[in-house]
C-alpha cells in the first residue's frame, strides 16, 4: 500500500517522504483519500425517469407580428 501526505493548508498531495512527514502542516492519508477518482465503482445504475419527457404533443406557437416595430426597424432602409 502506497503512503501519501496531504498539506493541510492547501490540500496538495505528496508521495510519502520522511522529511515531509515531520512537517506539522502535513498529514498522512490513505490512497483512497488522496485520489478518490480511482475508487469510483465501475457500474453505477441510473434512476428511471419519473416524468414523461416526450415532445410529440407540444403545439407550435402562432407567429406574432408587430407592425409598429417592423415599420420602425425598416425606417432607415
Amino acid at each position: 500500500m502506497t503512503r501519501y501526505l496531504r498539506n493541510t493548508r492547501d490540500g496538495f498531495i505528496y508521495d510519502w517522504n520522511p522529511i515531509l512527514a515531520e512537517n506539522a502542516s502535513c498529514e498522512e492519508v490513505t490512497e483512497e483519500e488522496a485520489f478518490p477518482e480511482r475508487f469510483i465503482p465501475k457500474a453505477q445504475k441510473g434512476r428511471k425517469a419519473k416524468i414523461d419527457l416526450s415532445t410529440e404533443d407540444i403545439p407550435e406557437e402562432p407567429a406574432v407580428e408587430n407592425t409598429e416595430l417592423n415599420l420602425e426597424a425598416s425606417r432607415g432602409l
